[in-house]
C-alpha cells in the first residue's frame, strides 16, 4: 500500500520545505462576549472586538458561539478585517450566519475560510469583528464567541 504523506508534498520533502508553524504550535484559545448592556444592532451592524490575529496564525475549527434568545431570523457572522484600516479582508471568514434567535450553544464550521478541510494562515494582521445578520437584533443580547488559534 502507498504512503500518503497528508504534511507536505514530495516535492516539498525533496527541496527541504519545512511544514508551517501554525501547523503544530500550540493553541490559544480566544472568547469574545458581548457586553452587559448594548443597543439592538441594526441588520449588517458590527461589532469590533479588538482582538487581533497575528500574520500567519491559523484558526482552528469548530468556533462556538453560544447566546440568549434574540430576534427572530437574526443571525452572526464572524469575520477578519485588516487591524489598522479596519477595511474587511472576509466578513464570514470564521463563521457565516449562524442562527442567534434561540438560547442555544452550538459548533460551526460555516466561515468561508475553514470551511472543506482547507488550510487558511492570516494574510497580515486582522481584526477578528462580529456582522449582525438576518433581522434586527435584541438589545443586551448575551453573545459569546469562542475560537482557538495556532500561533506560528
Amino acid at each position: 500500500m502507498a504512503e500518503v504523506n497528508v504534511t507536505r508534498t514530495k516535492l516539498a520533502q525533496v527541496a527541504g520545505t519545512k511544514s508551517p508553524a501554525a501547523t503544530y504550535n500550540g493553541a490559544k484559545a480566544i472568547v469574545i462576549e458581548t457586553p452587559a448592556a448594548y443597543a439592538a444592532p441594526a441588520q449588517n451592524d458590527i461589532a469590533g472586538t479588538e482582538i487581533y490575529l497575528r500574520k500567519g496564525d491559523r484558526v482552528l475549527a469548530p468556533v462556538t458561539v453560544s447566546c440568549a434568545a434574540g430576534t427572530a431570523s437574526s443571525t452572526l457572522s464572524v469575520g477578519i478585517r485588516d487591524a489598522v484600516t479596519k477595511v474587511a479582508v472576509d466578513a464570514t471568514a470564521l463563521v457565516n450566519a449562524a442562527a442567534i434567535n434561540a438560547a442555544a450553544t452550538a459548533q460551526f464550521n460555516t466561515g468561508t475560510k475553514l470551511i472543506s478541510g482547507q488550510t487558511y494562515l492570516m494574510p497580515q494582521d486582522v481584526e477578528i469583528y462580529l456582522t449582525f445578520g438576518g433581522a434586527v437584533g435584541t438589545a443586551n443580547q448575551a453573545i459569546r464567541v469562542e475560537l482557538e488559534v495556532v500561533a506560528p
